[in-house]
C-alpha cells in the first residue's frame, strides 16, 4: 500500500509544474487525477476484501470509467451545469488506467515482499529443527 501511494505522488509530482505555474489546476489534470483516484481508492479496497489481485485493479478501472461516463452524462448532459466534452471522458479514463496499473504494482510488490518473508521464516524453522540456531556472522577484521 505505501508503494502504491509512492507511484501516486510520483505521479502527481510530475504534473505539479503546471499547478506551481498556473496556481491552478487544469481540468484535464483533473480529470486524470480523479481517475487515477477513484481506480486506486476502490482497487485497494476490493483488494483488502477478496485478496485477489487481478480482480481489484479491474474492479478498480471500471469503477473509474464508470464514474467518468457518468460524470459526463449526468452532471455535464442532463443537468446540464458544465461542459459535456468525450475528451474529459477519454481523460478519466487515462487517469483510471494509470490508477489501476499503480494498485496492481503495490499489490504485486506487497506479495512479493510476504512470500520472501514466510521463505526466511520457514528457513528459521527449519534450521530450528536440525538444532542449528540461526545467529548473526561478524567478522573480526
Amino acid at each position: 500500500m505505501k508503494t502504491t501511494i509512492l507511484i501516486l505522488l510520483i505521479t502527481v509530482k510530475m504534473f505539479s509544474q503546471q499547478i506551481i505555474r498556473t496556481e491552478k489546476i487544469d481540468r484535464n489534470t483533473l480529470h486524470v487525477y480523479a481517475g487515477m483516484a477513484i481506480s486506486a481508492g476502490i482497487g485497494a479496497k476490493v483488494y483488502s476484501k477478496t485478496k485477489m489481485p487481478f480482480l481489484s485493479s479491474a474492479i478498480g478501472f471500471a469503477s473509474g470509467c464508470f464514474v467518468g461516463v457518468g460524470k459526463e452524462a449526468i452532471y455535464d448532459k442532463m443537468l446540464k451545469r458544465g461542459i459535456c466534452d468525450n475528451a474529459d471522458a477519454y481523460k478519466t479514463f487515462w487517469g483510471a488506467a494509470v490508477g489501476a496499473m499503480c494498485i496492481r504494482i503495490g499489490i504485486d510488490i506487497k506479495e512479493k515482499h510476504d512470500l520472501e518473508k514466510e521463505y526466511f521464516q520457514h528457513l528459521g524453522d527449519s534450521l530450528r529443527v536440525y538444532k542449528i540456531e540461526p545467529t548473526l556472522i561478524t567478522s573480526n577484521k
